[in-house]
């Protein structure tokens, strides 16, 4: 009751439209916010890598594909720009340009069975995550017809409202070995982001993706004293709250006295 009474037109478009893979607004503040800092943290890790890396994004459950259509035209415009600043109805976004834009793709396995749009600049890929991580994963990926080895590729994943009580992460951090004769080993992903609600059960596994102590198996279970560390910090991952870009966010169920989706950001080392 106290729901309904709080909620507002944007609750009302999200439900009347009855669609069960579409729990975020991207308003075109979210996007530019979101694209900027991509294309930042790229240029942060070009400047500390000593060889260049291509990159490639993947939006991993990405549903109709909107946010990595909507992703790619707000990264194509920023390359466009010079330094400048935008006021939205949530704030102002700083934007940076950078001068390669990194692929994106987007990658659904249809079990939601989000629509699929007849149009040339909207592709979503159909795959498992698995499949996907092992296609475009570093140094193993398809976007390179002559197999070129020579070619390091640094992978970003994101991940929008995850469905409640599974984990992909796990996969995100899988480990590979790379550098001469494969003797260095790290996670897939350089860092993968998650947006939507966190810690509660209704995006990913409470702790094998967000390391919630209180969701620890053996302890809920066996009434274990000691926990182990979470997952992510274990695999050699930090987490890290985009507070300017959750600031932004409007979720399926925010209303006038809560807003609950997030963006955060896991990054290795």
């Amino acid at each position: 009751r106290g729901q309904i009474a709080h909620s507002g037109p944007l609750n009302a478009f999200f439900e009347m439209r009855r669609r069960e893979d579409s729990y975020e607004l991207w308003t075109r503040e979210y996007i530019f916010g979101l694209a900027s800092y991509l294309l930042n943290r790229i240029e942060e890790s070009d400047k500390q890598s000593t060889n260049p890396k291509e990159t490639i994004i993947l939006d991993i459950g990405a549903g109709d594909g909107r946010l990595t259509y909507f992703l790619r035209r707000a990264m194509t415009e920023l390359m466009k720009s010079k330094n400048s600043s935008f006021k939205g109805t949530k704030g102002s976004v700083t934007i940076t340009p950078i001068d390669k834009l990194p692929t994106i793709i987007a990658i659904d396995d249809g079990s939601w069975k989000a629509p699929i749009y007849n149009n040339k600049h909207i592709q979503v890929e159909q795959m498992t995550v698995i499949e996907a991580l092992n296609t475009y994963g570093p140094n193993r990926n398809k976007i390179y017809p002559n197999n070129e080895k020579d070619k390091e590729t640094r992978l970003l994943v994101l991940c929008s409202w995850m469905p409640p009580g599974q984990d992909w992460t796990a996969n995100f951090r899988q480990s590979f070995l790379y550098g001469r004769d494969d003797k260095i080993e790290e996670g897939l992903a350089e860092e993968y982001i998650l947006i939507g609600e966190s810690d509660n059960g209704t995006c990913g596994h409470n702790w094998y993706t967000w390391g919630n102590r209180d969701f620890y198996p053996d302890a809920v279970e066996n009434g274990a004293e000691e926990l182990p560390l979470a997952p992510y910090l274990k695999d050699g991952y930090s987490r890290v709250e985009l507070e300017e870009l959750s600031f932004l966010q409007f979720s399926r169920f925010d209303c006038k006295r809560s807003s609950e989706s997030k963006t955060w950001s896991f990054r290795r080392g």
